[in-house]
């Protein structure tokens, strides 16, 4: 009876024990599981924020390319125009939009000042126009279209233009008698008109000469411009030397 008993006992221990090992083995398979798919949604999270933070990358390298190939395309209109464009003209012919395009010619603007070279994007009213810095006006006019210029010539045309309508009896005695020859030379050039007004002349510059400077077609226009680039100060310093000569 004993015998049977102690059997029972060792059957028990036995099939308890089993069972503990069982139930163990199934906690490691459910834990080995669990860390698995932890594993698996980390490597997920891995590998989904590089694709977000890349489709991010793409989004505003795209934006950038797009922005910098308008500023281009507004930088080249200006340059090739040969005259002033409105904001208006640029966002209708370029189709872009009118707030885009005044940030881009701001920037431009901005940009052409900082660097070192003869060209400046000036500002006339509500247009906007490439040109030779006043710096640099006389010296490369000699090579504009209709051939160089000499400088004395230059000279009387720069008064001219500043100061228009002008007399020929003014002109004279600001530039001096040889204003007799530069006054024939220009209108032979078709840079300027003369208008008999009395015994002496009116004098104008003509839509030739706006055209090869790179200035406004209409007088007032022409002059702010001439003004904003070589400033007040800058002009009345100008025609003095001018009128020394």
């Amino acid at each position: 009876m004993k015998n049977n008993n102690q059997n029972n006992d060792d059957d028990f221990e036995d099939n308890y024990i089993e069972k503990l090992e069982e139930e163990n083995d199934i906690q490691k398979i459910e834990i080995g599981n669990e860390h698995e798919g932890n594993s698996k949604d980390q490597d997920l999270n891995k590998n989904s924020e590089p694709v977000e933070e890349s489709d991010l990358d793409k989004e505003q390298l795209l934006k950038r390319q797009i922005r910098d190939f308008n500023k281009n395309l507004i930088e080249g209109s200006l340059y090739v125009a040969g005259k002033a464009l409105s904001i208006e003209e640029l966002s209708i012919e370029l189709e872009i939009s009118k707030k885009e395009v005044e940030e881009l010619i701001n920037e431009l603007a901005f940009d052409y000042l900082d660097r070192s070279t003869a060209l400046i994007i000036a500002q006339t009213g509500d247009k906007y126009q490439m040109q030779i810095r006043p710096e640099y006006t006389e010296k490369v006019s000699k090579f504009a279209k209709g051939g160089a210029i000499a400088e004395k010539y230059l000279r009387t045309l720069t008064v001219i233009a500043l100061k228009q309508p002008i007399l020929k009896s003014l002109l004279v005695k600001i530039r001096g008698t040889g204003a007799y020859e530069h006054v024939k030379y220009l209108l032979d050039q078709g840079l300027i008109d003369a208008v008999k007004k009395g015994r002496t002349h009116e004098l104008t510059t003509t839509e030739k000469y706006a055209e090869m400077f790179g200035l406004p077609k209409n007088r007032e226009d022409m002059k702010q411009v001439m003004v904003a680039q070589l400033g007040l100060e800058e002009v009345s310093s100008r025609n003095r030397e001018i009128e020394k000569e």
